[in-house]
């Protein structure tokens, strides 16, 4: 047998236990040593599947104590498709409301507000040289002590250079109605949606271990003639089902929807 299908073994041997509950969230595996003996394997082989194990969020290292089965997490539900009628009067931050479990209210414990220069993909969205410069606002929110989201609004230099959007502080109206008062009113906006590994800023606000991804939904606002913002909504990927509910559904069975999505994954 490979040494590669060994490992996939003692991985999928070990994942049984997690999944069948003979070993519990919190629990501490054997040692390597222990499971060198156990599987009649090299030290090389276990640290191969304790790290798929890792990957596969199923277990944790903490240093200097050992490899945990990691708690399942417990997923918020984020509702998609809440805009009706004018898109303008919505705060980016209150733009993807949790509507499963019932949460308190977010809490931001970081607001930042910067220069910076474009990305190539930020500049591709708002249609202007890569590097050129763009005001972002950062926020980072909590949900029940839980790291929730990231949120980073960015803004084209000559729409927003010299206004409010480019100051410290939070606006009142937010952003898009700031926008409509400086003549670019938001005509609609484009989601796109997908996942990736996170940056290190990312994995400190979220703590995440290896091989959990980052789902990020990106939104460019439009007005009738051009991009007038990308906002980036950064979910640690286990902890988030986005959902989009279509149509004249009873509103006491959109909550009941998403919660099932929820439970379900």
């Amino acid at each position: 047998m490979s040494a590669q299908a060994k490992y996939q073994q003692i991985a999928d041997q070990l994942r049984n236990q997690i999944t069948s509950g003979l070993l519990a969230p919190d629990d501490r595996l054997p040692s390597e040593p222990d499971l060198v003996r156990q599987y009649d394997a090299s030290r090389n082989t276990v640290r191969l599947a304790l790290a798929l194990l890792t990957n596969q969020g199923l277990v944790v290292t903490r240093q200097g104590l050992g490899t945990f089965v990691q708690a399942p997490a417990r997923p918020f539900t984020a509702l998609l498709s809440r805009v009706t009628g004018q898109p303008s009067i919505h705060h980016a931050s209150q733009a993807l409301p949790v509507v499963w479990p019932e949460p308190s209210e977010p809490e931001t414990v970081r607001f930042l507000v910067e220069t910076v220069p474009a990305s190539q993909s930020v500049a591709e969205v708002l249609e202007i040289e890569p590097r050129d410069p763009v005001i972002v606002r950062r926020t980072s929110q909590h949900l029940d002590g839980v790291p929730w989201l990231m949120l980073n609004s960015y803004f084209p230099m000559d729409l927003a250079g010299g206004t409010p959007l480019a100051q410290a502080g939070k606006i009142p109206q937010g952003s898009m109605k700031m926008l409509a008062e400086l003549g670019y009113e938001q005509a609609g906006f484009v989601d796109q949606i997908g996942s990736r590994m996170p940056d290190t800023r990312e994995l400190n606000f979220f703590g995440l271990s290896t091989g959990v991804p980052v789902i990020v939904v990106n939104r460019t606002s439009y007005s009738s003639k051009r991009p007038i913002r990308l906002t980036r909504y950064i979910y640690r990927g286990d902890r988030v089902r986005l959902a989009h509910v279509v149509g004249t559904i009873p509103a006491r069975y959109r909550h009941g929807a998403a919660a099932s999505n929820g439970r379900a994954s």
